[in-house]
């Protein structure tokens, strides 16, 4: 750098020699290294604006979720003893995203026995959630199992009956309610009403691959 009357001065800076300091001398001058920030799925990375000091850099995690809708109905279930079938009055969900999600559904059961002969009659109901049409094995619900002795007067119980697990899904799969009434006496229903309703949600919490802390 020129100075008074033709003087010349060199400037030579001072770069800390600790090895975290990431500034460089390089002889073509100082290296400032360049920061390059990667978002796995559901993170969100907010760049700061240009010439922003200091220059701050967010970092948010978008939760995703779903749920079926609130709905009434009551649906009697026609299969043969231990027969998984569809419960179509709830909708299936489509996954929006990969990843990790907490799954969580409630189921409200009813049976209905005729009056009881010379033997003891029962009946009740498993539930469980489909991913795409296959039965997710560890979402299986006992509902409700009851027995009516022999000699006794016909008899209805209803009870509500909830899961919660985590299960890695990819986005587009579907997931169902799905259930399997226990013996072949008297009826066996699913019901949602504003006594009780049956419903699924699900929660994401994870990129693919992550695994139990």
């Amino acid at each position: 750098m020129a100075g008074p009357c033709g003087r010349v001065y060199r400037i030579d800076p001072r770069i800390a020699a600790s090895e975290c300091n990431a500034l460089k001398e390089t002889t073509g001058g100082l290296l400032v290294p360049e920061v390059v920030i990667e978002a796995e799925p559901g993170i969100r990375v907010t760049p700061p604006a240009e010439g922003a000091c200091p220059a701050v850099w967010r970092v948010g995690v978008d939760g995703s979720w779903m749920q079926t809708p609130v709905m009434n109905f009551g649906h009697t279930l026609s299969g043969a003893h231990r027969a998984w079938e569809v419960v179509t009055p709830v909708p299936a969900i489509t996954v929006p995203r990969d990843g990790v999600w907490v799954v969580d559904f409630q189921v409200r059961g009813a049976v209905n026995i005729p009056a009881s002969a010379s033997t003891n009659q029962a009946a009740g109901m498993t539930a469980g959630l489909y991913k795409d049409g296959v039965l997710i094995g560890g979402s299986e619900l006992l509902v409700l199992h009851h027995t009516l002795n022999a000699g006794d007067q016909n008899t209805a119980a209803q009870t509500t009956a909830c899961r919660q697990f985590v299960h890695g899904f990819t986005a587009g799969q579907t997931v169902q309610l799905a259930a399997a009434r226990l013996g072949t006496t008297g009826s066996v229903s699913i019901y949602s009403t504003t006594d009780g309703r049956s419903y699924i949600t699900m929660h994401w919490i994870g990129p693919t691959g992550d695994t139990a802390a």
